[in-house]
């Protein structure tokens, strides 16, 4: 059972100028969701490829790989492995080097394909490889065995796998054994096996403990509510508001990859001796056709971004006192359990 009752017009009004400000957002940010995710990338791959330069590699990979997500590229790939490699994460560097030839090979780019291919075979004999066995004796129903919280599949116990140099966690676990789990570190060129043993049985005291009680009722047969501590107007006054700050922050990035883009175009439709609209060099009308769209985005951003903030700010300062905020009803007569929630908001 659920009672919902709306007591402010403002209220409703607030929340459908959030809606609709939220989808013309959206709205806009789809239709032009490749554009902006390729400008988006691009403004990511020259700042991670910036920051490789400089040697700061830890940082340059996370820019590399957002920019991956974005826009797939064999570029990308081929940098971002190098990255890898250099922070000493020569498993993840190989597979991502083959990753990258198979791509190139597959759309014609021959030079590309060998580089990979070369770079990863360069790397083979520094692979570190783990093996994680479990002997049919150390089978049991549900059995779970997983590496760096990563869940392996059975078809994979006893098959040697590169992984990354450093320490690995090996974890087992299955309904109504102990769980079992052993760190292991590993280095360049060095092969490991770890046997996972068979799981000792739990007390059986320990798994009554971890079963729900006969019926499944852990309240008595009364009414307890729990009451809001705040109006729900108000918490979704600052969802709202916050995806505004949200919106005005994303608009700013836009608005500073648009300067960059139009002064970049400028440089370059200056030195090819044609400044202004009638740009000479190829590049040039493309980044300021890119520069365009960002613009673009970014004015869409700050424009539902502000439109989001101050609804959110009208939405809290409107809100209900806590005299009406609703409150939540849960009833139990040692069967069934029933959830409602009854109030104004």
């Amino acid at each position: 059972m659920t009672k919902l009752a709306c007591s402010s017009g403002v209220a409703r009004a607030a929340v459908l100028l959030a809606a609709c400000a939220w989808l013309s957002i959206a709205g806009v940010a789809m239709a032009q969701e490749p554009t902006s995710n390729k400008i988006a990338a691009e403004a990511l791959f020259d700042r991670g490829l910036t920051l490789m330069q400089q040697g700061k590699y830890a940082e340059a990979c996370p820019q590399l790989e957002q920019s991956q997500a974005l826009d797939r590229g064999i570029g990308t790939m081929l940098y971002l492995a190098e990255c890898y490699e250099r922070l000493g994460r020569v498993a993840s560097a190989w597979a991502l080097f083959r990753e990258a030839s198979s791509a190139a090979r597959a759309e014609g780019h021959n030079e590309r394909a060998q580089a990979g291919a070369t770079r990863a075979a360069a790397l083979e004999p520094r692979l570190p490889k783990l093996t994680v066995r479990v002997a049919a004796a150390a089978s049991a129903p549900g059995l779970e065995v997983a590496r760096n919280n990563q869940v392996l599949a059975s078809s994979l116990y006893g098959i040697e796998m590169p992984v990354d140099p450093g320490e690995h966690q090996i974890d087992a676990r299955a309904p109504g054994k102990h769980p079992w789990s052993k760190r292991v570190a590993v280095a360049e060129g060095v092969a490991t096996v770890i046997d996972v043993p068979a799981l000792e049985n739990a007390p059986a005291s320990a798994l009554v403990a971890e079963q729900p009680q006969r019926g499944g009722a852990s309240l008595t047969a009364h009414d307890s509510h729990v009451g809001a501590s705040d109006s729900p107007q108000k918490l979704i006054g600052i969802v709202v508001g916050a995806a505004g700050v949200v919106g005005l922050g994303v608009g700013a990035v836009f608005g500073g990859v648009a300067i960059s883009k139009k002064g970049d175009a400028d440089d370059r439709c200056k030195a090819a001796g044609t400044p202004g609209p009638e740009c000479a060099d190829a590049r040039g009308v493309e980044l300021n056709d890119e520069a365009h769209d960002a613009a673009t985005l970014s004015n869409v951003f700050f424009i539902g971004g502000a439109a989001l903030a101050v609804t959110g700010v009208v939405l809290y300062l409107t809100a209900p006192g806590d005299e009406e905020a609703p409150a939540v009803a849960v009833r139990s007569n040692g069967v069934v359990t029933s959830l409602s929630l009854e109030g104004a908001f």
